[in-house]
């Protein structure tokens, strides 16, 4: 039988935990993929008209995430690249083309300088495709935000 003592520490001890999940998930900013998250980044597409949102979710080390999508000859393609921008966990976007031959990164490695957008004229229609990581193989979210423009 538990004594009221008992439940009174229980329940102190619940709502100190309530209160430091509410006040860190204020202070984190938007989560990962959520409609807030996209609306911080969604400006960057300027005068590019929006495609998709591919969400980049990474639990494990080493994991990376890939999608494709069909690419027109002769319209303009930009790929937003959107993360917590936390130092030492950014995410590294590769874009390949119908053959995996990479075409551009957001990374450059020789200054190890990270771009926040990826610019594309396509010459050639086909299938596309977008491979994203985060740096050292660490686990992490994001999204890429696809937008063309003829």
């Amino acid at each position: 039988m538990k004594t009221i003592k008992t439940i009174k520490t229980q329940a102190g001890i619940l709502l100190t935990i309530l209160v430091l999940i509410t006040s860190a998930s204020f202070t984190a900013g938007p989560e990962c993929g959520s409609d807030e998250f996209l609306d911080k980044f969604a400006p960057a597409l300027g005068d590019f008209t929006f495609i998709k949102a591919f969400n980049v979710v990474l639990k494990k080390a080493d994991e990376k995430n890939e999608f494709s999508y069909v690419f027109s000859k002769g319209s303009n393609y930009k790929i937003v690249i959107c993360d917590v921008n936390a130092e030492g966990n950014k995410m590294v976007v590769n874009f390949y083309d119908r053959n995996k031959k990479l075409i551009a990164s957001n990374y450059l490695k020789s200054s190890k300088k990270f771009f926040p957008t990826i610019n594309y004229a396509c010459s050639a229609t086909g299938v596309y495709y977008v491979e994203s990581y985060f740096e050292n193989g660490k686990s992490g979210c994001g999204v890429n935000i696809l937008g063309f423009k003829s």
